[in-house]
C-alpha cells in the first residue's frame, strides 16, 4: 500500500475500524467497546476527512470531555496530516462554548469580556446571595444550593422556567436564590462553568446564530456521547445541519456519570433522533485477555438499558479471575498489599491498580501498603488522614490529649465554622498566661470581656466541648470517645445539613475514621497511641511519584489500563452502593461501573471482599455483592460457594475447593428486576460443609451470622444488630422478603436449630 496515499490512514485498522473512518456521510453511531481503539478511529477519521475528502480543517468540529483527551486527539491529527493546531476545532464542550461566547457574547447578559468563576468564586457569591436574602448558611448550605442550581442549568432551565406550586416553599426559595445568583454573575460580568453551556445553548436558539455555526461546521464529531447531559445534548442538536453529518462515539455500557447529570438515553435514543443512522460496532479489544472480557460481558448483559455488543480479543484466554474473601477489612488490605507486591515483581514494567467504589475504602489498604513499605500513588484524592474532615476531627482529639497544641486549637475552633476571625483569635492567644494553654486563654478572654457577643458564646461553647472531652477521655473507650466528639463538635451535623454528594463522601470518611478507632480499641490502644500511630504513618508517607502501584476510585480509572487490577469491597451496600441498589436505574449504573472496573485489567483481575466490615464503629456482617453472582463460573479460578457457613468460618475465601459446592448452590441465583432477594442457595448448607464456627457476638443477644425464623418473614440471617435490652434491633436478610429491621422484643424470632 502506498503510504503517501490517503489509504495509509487505514493501515493497522481492523475492518469495523476502517468502516468507521471512511463512512463520512449522514448520522453515524460508533459503539466503541472498552479497549477497542476509539481514539485512533476518531483521529484517523478527522484526518481522512481532511486528506481524502478535501474538507477544510475548520469545517470539522470534534468535542470531548477532558482537556487531556482533546489535546491528545489534536496532536494525533496534526501528526497525521501536518496542519497547525489553530486550524482545528478539537476541544472540550466548555472550551468550545467559551470560544463561541467570546465571539457572540454581546448577545448574552454577560458580554464577551466575561470572567469565569471557579468553585471558590461561586461559593463566595452564593454566601453573599444568602446574606442578601437573610437565609441561614446552616439551613441553606452554599455548596448544596450551588449543586441544585447546577442541576437546573444542566437541564437548560433558568429560574423563571422552573415549574412549582405555591406549596413548594423550599423550591420557591431555591428559585429566589438562583435568580439573585444569576443577577450577581451578571453584575460581575461572569459565568460559572454551567453557564458556558447554558448561555451557548440559548444563543443557538436564535435561527441566525444557529445557521451561522451550522454553515461553519459541516462535520460534527462527539466523543464519549454516553456522558452527555441535557445541555450538551441540546447544543449538539442545534449544531447539526441539514446534511446531518454527525458522528458520535460512545459506549452505553460505560455510562457512569448519571449522578452529575449524564443521560444514557442520549446514546440509546440516537437512532430515534437521527433516522437512517449507520451503526458500527467496535468489538475487538486490544487491552484485555478473553477471561476478563467474558467476565465483563456476561455481567453487563444483566442490564436492560443497552444496545449490546460482544467483546473479543486475540490476546488469548489468559489467567482466570481470582476472588478473595477476607475475614475483615484489615485482612483484605493486607492480602491486597501482598498480592500487589507479587504482581509488581512479575515484571519490571507492570502497572497495578487498586480500585474501590468510594474514597473511604482506601484507608485500610493504604495502611497495609505503608506497613509493608510498598510505595503507591493515590489518584484523584487526598490520602485518608490528610483529608480535610479527618484533620478537623484529629485537631479536636489532639486537644484532648495535649491542650497546649496551638496549631490544633486554631483549626478546631473554626471546624465547623464558628465565625471566629483573626481578631478574636489574636485576643485569645494574647490572653494565654505564661506557660498556659489556649483554653486558658479562652477563659481569660471571656472573663476580661476581651471577647464579647456572639463570638464569646461560640468560643465559650468550644471550650466546654474540649474541657468535657478531656473528662470523657478517661471514662470512655476509644471508639466511644470518637463518636462522642463527632456529635459534640458539630462536624457530622454540618455535613448532614450540607446534603451534597461531596458531603456524603466526607461523612463516610468520618465513619471510616470511627471504624479505625474501633479497630485500634480491639488492640488495646489508648488515644495517645492511636494519635501517635496516625502521625507516624503520615510522616513516613513520602509517596514515590513514579510508583507503579496506584489507588483510585473506579470513576477515576475510566479510560486507564493496568496489567493487574484489584477491585475491593465486593459486598452489598459497598458495591453496589447502598444509595443506589434499591433503584433500578441506579443499580444498572452500578453494574456499568463494575464493567468499567473489570475492563481496566489487561492480564490479571482480582476481586476482594470482607465477611465483616465496620460501619459506624460496629462490626457488621457483609453480604456478597450481587455482581459476584452474575460472574460466569468458568472465568473464576475457583467457584464461589454460597452457603451461609462461609460467613461463620475462619480466615479464608469462598474458593477453597470444587467439592465445597452444595447441590443448590451450584448455579447463580435468579435475579429480580424489582430488587435483590437472596434465594435458597444463599442459605443452603450440606452435611459435608458444616464446620465448627466462632461468629463474632453482637453487643447483646444472638451473634452475627445466626440463622433465625420469623412467623411472618420465614428463614433469615442476622447481619447486624444495634441497641440493647428492649431496644435491641436486628438487621436480618430473609430468604423470601429481603432485608428487614426487627426489634427483638417484638419480633417473635426463633433461632434455627434450637
Amino acid at each position: 500500500m502506498n503510504l503517501d496515499s490517503p489509504h495509509r490512514l487505514l493501515e493497522g485498522l481492523n475492518e469495523p475500524q476502517q468502516r468507521a473512518v471512511v463512512t463520512t456521510r449522514g448520522p453515524i453511531l460508533i459503539l466503541a467497546g472498552a479497549g477497542s481503539g476509539k481514539t485512533t478511529v476518531i483521529t484517523r477519521r478527522i484526518a481522512w476527512l481532511i486528506e481524502s475528502e478535501g474538507v477544510a480543517p475548520g469545517a470539522i468540529l470534534a468535542m470531548t470531555f477532558t482537556n487531556k483527551a482533546a489535546q491528545e486527539m489534536s496532536e494525533r491529527v496534526q501528526h497525521l496530516v501536518s496542519i497547525p493546531a489553530y486550524q482545528l476545532w478539537v476541544s472540550t464542550f466548555h472550551s468550545f462554548c467559551t470560544r463561541v461566547l467570546r465571539t457572540e457574547g454581546d448577545l448574552t447578559p454577560v458580554g464577551k469580556n466575561f470572567v469565569i468563576f471557579d468553585p471558590s468564586d461561586q461559593k463566595s457569591l452564593m454566601k453573599h446571595v444568602l446574606s442578601e436574602l437573610s437565609l441561614s448558611e446552616k439551613q441553606y448550605h452554599p455548596k448544596r444550593m450551588l449543586a441544585e442550581i447546577s442541576n437546573y442549568k444542566n437541564q437548560c432551565l433558568l429560574p423563571h422556567e422552573i415549574e412549582h406550586t405555591p406549596s413548594e416553599r423550599s423550591l420557591a426559595t431555591l428559585i429566589d436564590v438562583y435568580a439573585l445568583y444569576q443577577e450577581g454573575l451578571k453584575t460581575h460580568h461572569a459565568c460559572d462553568f454551567d453557564d458556558l453551556l447554558l448561555l451557548t445553548e440559548r444563543l443557538f436558539r436564535d435561527p441566525t446564530i444557529q445557521t451561522k455555526y451550522q454553515d461553519k461546521f459541516k462535520y460534527l464529531m462527539v466523543d464519549e456521547y454516553q456522558d452527555t447531559n441535557r445541555a450538551q445534548y441540546q447544543l449538539i442538536q442545534h449544531l447539526v445541519g441539514q446534511e446531518r453529518n454527525i458522528c458520535v462515539v460512545g459506549d452505553e455500557d460505560q455510562s457512569i456519570y448519571g449522578w452529575r447529570g449524564a443521560d444514557i438515553r442520549n446514546i440509546l435514543d440516537f437512532q430515534k433522533d437521527f433516522p437512517n443512522t449507520t451503526q458500527i460496532k467496535l468489538e475487538q479489544n486490544y487491552r484485555s485477555t478473553q477471561s476478563i472480557l467474558d467476565a465483563a460481558s456476561l455481567v453487563i448483559k444483566n442490564n436492560q438499558d443497552r444496545i449490546g455488543k460482544d467483546l473479543w480479543t486475540n490476546r488469548g484466554t489468559g489467567e482466570k479471575v481470582t476472588f478473595k474473601l477476607a475475614q475483615d477489612g484489615r485482612s483484605e488490605g493486607n492480602w491486597i498489599a501482598d498480592q500487589a507486591q507479587f504482581e509488581l515483581m512479575r515484571s519490571s514494567d507492570a502497572r497495578v491498580a487498586v480500585l474501590y467504589r468510594a474514597n473511604w475504602q482506601s484507608r485500610q489498604i493504604e495502611e497495609a501498603l505503608r506497613a509493608k513499605n510498598i510505595p503507591y500513588l493515590l489518584i484523584g484524592g487526598v490520602k485518608f488522614y490528610e483529608r480535610q474532615e479527618i484533620k478537623d476531627l484529629l485537631s479536636y482529639l489532639r486537644l484532648l490529649y495535649n491542650p497546649f497544641d496551638l496549631v490544633s486549637f486554631r483549626r478546631a475552633i473554626n471546624a465547623p465554622s464558628r465565625g471566629v476571625g483573626p481578631t478574636t483569635l489574636k485576643k485569645i492567644e494574647g490572653a494565654i498566661p505564661e506557660g498556659g494553654h489556649p483554653l486558658e486563654g479562652v477563659l481569660q478572654a471571656l472573663k476580661s470581656g476581651a471577647v464579647k457577643g456572639k463570638a464569646a458564646r461560640e468560643v465559650g461553647r468550644f471550650a466546654e466541648i474540649i474541657l468535657q472531652g478531656r473528662k470523657e477521655r478517661d471514662l470512655r473507650g476509644l471508639a466511644s470517645l470518637v463518636q462522642w466528639m463527632l456529635q459534640e463538635s458539630g462536624l457530622t451535623q454540618t455535613l448532614e445539613k450540607e446534603n451534597t454528594i461531596e458531603s456524603e463522601s466526607r461523612l463516610r470518611n468520618l465513619e471510616e475514621f470511627l471504624n479505625a478507632a474501633a479497630d485500634e480499641e480491639t488492640l488495646g490502644s489508648t488515644l495517645e497511641q492511636f494519635l501517635d500511630r496516625i502521625t507516624l504513618v503520615s510522616d513516613a508517607d513520602s509517596v514515590d511519584v513514579a510508583s507503579r502501584l496506584s489507588l483510585m476510585t473506579i470513576h477515576c480509572a475510566k479510560g486507564l489500563e493496568f496489567s493487574a487490577v484489584f477491585l475491593s469491597g465486593m459486598e452489598e451496600d459497598v458495591f453496589p452502593n447502598r444509595n443506589a441498589k434499591d433503584d433500578e436505574n441506579g443499580l444498572e449504573e452500578e453494574r456499568r461501573l463494575f464493567y468499567v472496573a473489570i475492563t481496566r485489567a489487561q492480564m490479571k483481575l482480582y476481586l476482594t471482599g470482607a465477611r465483616h466490615r465496620r460501619v459506624m464503629g460496629m462490626n457488621t456482617l457483609g453480604l456478597p455483592s450481587r455482581f459476584l453472582r452474575e460472574l460466569p463460573e468458568d472465568v473464576l479460578d475457583h467457584p464461589i460457594r454460597w452457603g451461609v457457613e462461609v460467613y461463620q468460618s475462619g480466615e479464608g475465601d469462598w474458593t477453597n475447593t470444587h467439592d465445597e459446592w452444595s447441590e443448590t448452590a451450584s448455579k447463580p441465583p435468579s435475579r429480580s428486576r424489582s430488587g435483590f432477594k437472596p434465594t435458597r442457595s444463599f442459605y443452603a448448607t450440606s452435611p459435608k460443609e458444616e464446620r465448627p464456627s466462632k461468629p463474632k457476638m453482637s453487643k447483646e443477644g444472638w451473634p452475627l451470622g445466626t440463622r433465625v425464623t420469623s412467623p411472618r418473614f420465614g428463614d433469615g440471617l442476622i447481619t447486624a444488630s444495634t441497641g440493647k435490652g428492649d431496644m435491641l434491633t436486628y438487621t436480618i436478610v430473609f430468604q423470601s422478603h429481603g432485608e428487614k429491621r426487627i426489634v427483638a422484643k417484638y419480633g417473635t424470632l426463633v433461632k434455627k436449630g434450637s
